[in-house]
């Protein structure tokens, strides 16, 4: 199957937005990676602004897919593995979707100024879906007593927290082991916190 041409310039930004930053890629530099002259790009998008922030949205969507995937397959799973395997799926996320996961790292740490609001509005729409996805995992938990009787609120920031601090540290360590260690290492930490 060929790509299309809309496909072939979001792949490009998304590695050159990704690798040179928003200010530091031109849309010469992605008209030219795909094979075409830079003003065939407004055929697709409207503007610079509009194909970052298109590859943006699904950056953060393809990461939110990932992570639902996982968990409509976890039925039968009790809570600490169901949790316990999200932290992994994560993990594999990073390793497996390196290009996705770096550019929404980069970009949710530090986003370009005048696309901040827009920025944080698209992410508070994919954070909500990720704290419904985590929620229904923790409201089942609490359905079977797995959990202790804590404000599911505090179940979901607490775990997103995790997961954050979890996707921050794979980027400083080199050794597989070491993140691997540190990740289980939290999580045990974690269930011992908040199991029943």
């Amino acid at each position: 199957m060929t790509m299309t041409t809309r496909t072939k310039l979001k792949e490009a930004a998304l590695r050159l937005f990704g690798q040179k930053g928003y200010d530091g890629t031109a849309l010469s530099e992605i008209a030219k990676e795909v094979g075409v002259k830079t003003p065939a790009i407004y055929a697709f998008f409207e503007s610079k602004e509009d194909l970052f922030m298109t590859v943006f949205e699904e950056s953060m969507s393809a990461y939110n897919e990932y992570i639902q995937a996982m968990a409509e397959t976890s039925k039968g799973m009790n809570t600490e593995k169901k949790l316990h395997a999200l932290l992994l799926r994560q993990y594999d996320y990073h390793r497996n979707k390196t290009e996705l996961a770096v550019f929404a790292f980069r970009y949710l740490i530090f986003p370009p100024d005048f696309l901040l609001e827009r920025m944080q509005e698209a992410f508070g729409r994919f954070d909500t879906l990720l704290s419904s996805i985590i929620g229904e995992i923790m409201q089942e938990g609490l359905d079977r007593g797995d959990l202790a009787a804590v404000p599911i609120e505090t179940l979901v920031d607490s775990f997103l927290t995790l997961m954050d601090g979890l996707g921050m540290q794979y980027y400083y360590y080199k050794s597989p082991e070491l993140f691997e260690r540190k990740l289980k290492h939290a999580f045990e930490m974690f269930w011992r916190s908040v199991a029943a």
